[in-house]
């Protein structure tokens, strides 16, 4: 009998607990603040434009798009006060702003026409982009750069997130991090190459017959290096890390 009634003492108290463990939860989730969603559509006319700047904290998405005018797409959620998100054209400049508070997200989702030059100014986010022709110059505090078919020149910085670039043909290259790796395929030869991190491997796939000066250095380690060079290449290639591998190839 004893036995019997210790398990059922225990079968209530595993009860309590259930109901109290569910009770918690439920007072915590009332306690958050609820979400709402935001989005706002805005459009802006680069027939004369020569320059797209973006100053956002959040993610930015660039498209390549056909005709003369640009296309901003603002997605995200708020508890309190909604995001904010301006586009102003000045002289030959579009210029993208896009403010959040604490308890917020923001996303612009941006096309444009392929040629123009982009400058972005990202917080915490990633930045993307396809098929873009104009120079890139792209710099997140936190957060991946991710860019296919790039043609432009292209300076991507990140404080910590890694850079992906495919099928790119840039005139110029320059990437830097403090922290995460940086991943290119090059479809042309840039003239000049030059990739830094702090704490993050570095790999690099050029076409093999452009003629190449390589200074590569790691810290932790050997670069690999399977590319033809020599010191009188017309294409620099010039790589440094303090601490991750460099495969050039």
């Amino acid at each position: 009998m004893a036995t019997r009634k210790n398990r059922w003492i225990l079968a209530v108290g595993l009860t309590v607990l259930v109901v109290i463990a569910g009770t918690g939860a439920w007072l915590v989730t009332k306690a958050l603040p609820a979400h709402e969603k935001y989005s706002s559509t805005h459009t802006a006319n680069a027939a004369s434009g020569t320059l797209l700047r973006v100053d956002t904290r959040g993610g930015v998405t660039l498209h390549a798009g056909r005709g003369s005018r640009i296309h901003v797409t603002a997605t995200g959620d708020y508890a309190d006060t909604p995001p904010k998100v301006s586009v102003k054209s000045s002289d030959k400049t579009t210029t993208v702003t896009g403010s959040c508070g604490d308890d917020c997200s923001l996303n612009l989702d941006i096309t444009l026409p392929a040629a123009l030059a982009v400058e972005v100014s990202s917080g915490p986010g990633q930045i993307t982009g396809s098929d873009l022709t104009g120079r890139l110059a792209l710099t997140t505090d936190a957060g991946a750069i991710d860019l296919t078919g790039p043609r432009g020149p292209l300076v991507l910085h990140t404080s910590s997130g890694q850079i992906g670039v495919k099928d790119a043909r840039p005139t110029a290259f320059e990437a830097r991090t403090e922290q995460g790796e940086v991943r290119a395929t090059f479809a042309t030869a840039p003239t000049t190459t030059d990739v830094t991190t702090d704490r993050g491997s570095v790999d690099l796939a050029l076409p093999p017959h452009a003629g190449y000066y390589i200074q590569a250095q790691s810290k932790t380690g050997t670069p690999h290096i399977t590319l033809p060079w020599k010191r009188d290449g017309k294409h620099t290639v010039t790589v440094h890390t303090n601490e991750g591998g460099v495969e050039i190839h």
